[in-house]
């Protein structure tokens, strides 16, 4: 298991090291686009997310999660090759969408391969503490990947896309030579109706399960307002003076604090209540974005390293959260793919709302209009849990399950 555990935490470091995010931005304007439209490719993106994302947890959870992390791998290297190509919106827009596909072919899939193998070994306890891992060892490719497309994106705005689909092609690899991944489901092939109802009865999970509804709703405003800073961040930091080379450092910088608390997660888990930290994150995003829509200078780059360590806290505080809730291995894939398809789907309504709020007023409003949702968002799960405690046990308000759940409560 320890060669697999290895494999798997250096696909999560390539598959998910996309060079080009400190430079986004500035390539596709400098390819005409309007930071209207660079927004609207995000809602793109979110689309195709939305649509893709069940069917291909669903093929994960029946052809195995192995060959849907190798496909999604071959999907990064066509959309790192058509975005660097792109001179129109409608070619950004197609390199969006198979980068969504990238991703929805991974997500799900990866976090339900960890989880399995531990399993198959008798350990799925250890899985909070090897999320938490994985998640450092993501992280940590994110600081080296963003430090090496700035000082690429410095060079060439499209040479941090080229060199992804490189370091894509080696995740292919490193997933090629992980253990074999045999389906839980029957493997036949599937039918159009035993599909729908694999999706009904995933659908079916989420609906019946109060906690994790609840999670679900947590994990997306999260991430909502964790992504919107992908867009955010190199216009705002451009406005301060900083140049194409410096941003992709800070963001660098701004990663590798995500990953040490991605990698010291396990250890706050253990310390704090999973309540204390699941409003203490939520406070803290807030206060963060409302501080940055209103200040300028070198305090601006500590601000942004206390969203990093939220950053870094995020996916092994939710993921561990979202598994322990899901009865049903067979469904695993597909029920995470419906919690991404519901976080994009937020995020695909919020983005270009943000992108107008930018293009009117600066991106300092729009970091301003993303500390407003977080308070709303936040007092909102407040009130539908009716009170911010609950057991280390019980990692969501205990009221939500007794409430709409009582046998999962029990």
């Amino acid at each position: 298991m320890a060669r697999d555990l290895r494999l798997f935490y250096l696909f999560r470091l390539l598959s998910t090291s996309y060079l080009f995010v400190p430079v986004r931005v500035a390539f596709a304007t400098s390819r005409g686009l309007g930071i209207g439209e660079v927004m609207l490719l995000s809602s793109i993106f979110s689309l195709v997310v939305i649509l893709c994302e069940v069917p291909t947890g669903a093929l994960a959870d029946r052809l195995g999660r192995r060959p849907a992390m190798m496909a999604g791998a071959l999907a990064m290297i066509a959309a790192c090759v058509t975005l660097s190509c792109a001179d129109g919106f409608a070619l950004f827009a197609l390199g969006e969408a198979l980068a969504a596909l990238s991703m929805t072919l991974c997500s799900g899939a990866d976090s339900a391969y960890l989880f399995d193998l531990l399993s198959d070994h008798g350990r799925q306890g250890e899985y909070a503490q090897r999320e938490g891992t994985a998640s450092a060892w993501h992280l940590g490719g994110n600081a080296l990947a963003f430090a090496a497309g700035g000082l690429l994106g410095a060079v060439g705005l499209a040479l941090p896309y080229l060199v992804n689909a490189g370091v894509a092609a080696l995740a292919f690899c490193v997933a090629l030579g992980m253990r074999e991944d045999r389906p839980r489901a029957a493997p036949a092939p599937l039918s159009p109706r035993e599909g729908l109802r694999h999706v009904r009865e995933s659908f079916g999970i989420v609906a019946r399960g109060g906690r994790l509804r609840w999670a679900i709703g947590y994990s997306a405003l999260v991430f909502v307002l964790l992504t919107a800073t992908v867009y955010i961040y190199q216009p705002y930091l451009d406005k301060a003076g900083f140049g194409i080379a410096q941003v992709g450092l800070i963001f660098a910088a701004a990663y590798l604090v995500a990953a040490l608390v991605a990698h010291h997660a396990d250890a706050l888990r253990r310390r704090f209540a999973a309540p204390v930290l699941l409003w203490g994150l939520g406070a803290l995003l807030v206060v963060t974005f409302l501080v940055l829509g209103e200040i300028s200078g070198p305090w601006v780059l500590g601000v942004l390293v206390v969203q990093a360590a939220a950053n870094g806290l995020y996916s092994p505080l939710v993921k561990p959260l979202l598994n322990h809730e899901i009865p049903d291995s067979t469904r695993r894939a597909t029920v995470l793919s419906v919690e991404s398809m519901v976080r994009r789907l937020a995020f695909g309504v919020f983005s270009p709302i943000v992108g107008a709020f930018m293009a009117a007023r600066g991106p300092g409003a729009g970091l301003t209009l993303c500390g407003v949702v977080g308070l709303v968002g936040f007092g909102a799960l407040a009130l539908v849990s009716r009170r911010a405690a609950a057991p280390a046990s019980a990692p969501l308000p205990a009221a939500i399950a007794a409430q709409e759940d009582p046998q999962n409560a029990a």
